[in-house]
């Protein structure tokens, strides 16, 4: 228990340090070591040092991201905007593998990994779901489609007319299948409309 307990406040004080960047190392500094003497206070000051007790302190203590807004509005410091790093990699991430296969995805991640607007966390979001973006889903759909495409046989020297057809017999398209095609063009989507979000939401907490 003492072991998943200390991990849940090394992860916070780790989110915390990521959210931090942009701030002077020695102000970065200064702002986690006082977070973690105040979890160390708190911490010596419970009945029970449990997993339910420390995620109630730092909920308490407030999220990260918010946790480092405010400091950045403390210390004055500028706020981060967007700019053509970012467009460029909200629209290559999700279609940039499609408008130059593959090169365009790899180009969206180099955008995303070198802006300064989205987090470490974020970052690893848009990297990992779903890499390539909907090049692969357009890639199953073109090899369905070339798959299941058949033709006539005819003999042309006895007669015009089909002797014979080299269609498979139809199995009809799976439940799952269907599924998997959803979620390979739904990920893309729904991880582009979460970057965006987080995005504005980090821009305008530093305005």
């Amino acid at each position: 228990m003492a072991a998943k307990v200390d991990k849940l406040v090394s992860d916070y004080l780790k989110r915390l340090n990521g959210e931090l960047r942009g701030l002077p190392r020695a102000r970065r500094r200064e702002l986690v070591d006082e977070i973690s003497e105040h979890i160390a206070e708190a911490r010596a000051g419970l009945e029970s040092e449990n997993e339910a007790a420390i995620r109630t302190l730092l909920d308490r203590l407030g999220d990260p991201e918010e946790i480092a807004a405010e400091a950045r509005e403390r210390f004055g410091l500028a706020p981060r905007k967007v700019g053509w790093k970012e467009v460029g990699a909200l629209i290559m991430l999700p279609i940039g593998g499609v408008i130059l296969p593959v090169l365009g995805w790899f180009i969206g991640i180099v955008l995303l990994w070198v802006s300064d607007a989205w987090s470490t966390r974020d970052k690893l979001v848009g990297t990992l779901l779903f890499p390539g973006g909907l090049l692969l889903p357009l890639a199953l759909g073109v090899m369905a489609e070339e798959s299941s495409g058949c033709g006539t046989i005819v003999n042309p020297q006895l007669s015009p007319q089909p002797i014979g057809s080299n269609c498979p017999p139809a199995d009809g398209t799976g439940a799952w299948e269907v599924a998997l095609v959803v979620m390979l063009v739904l990920v893309p989507l729904v991880t582009t409309v979460y970057l965006a979000r987080r995005m504005r939401r980090a821009s305008s907490a530093t305005a």
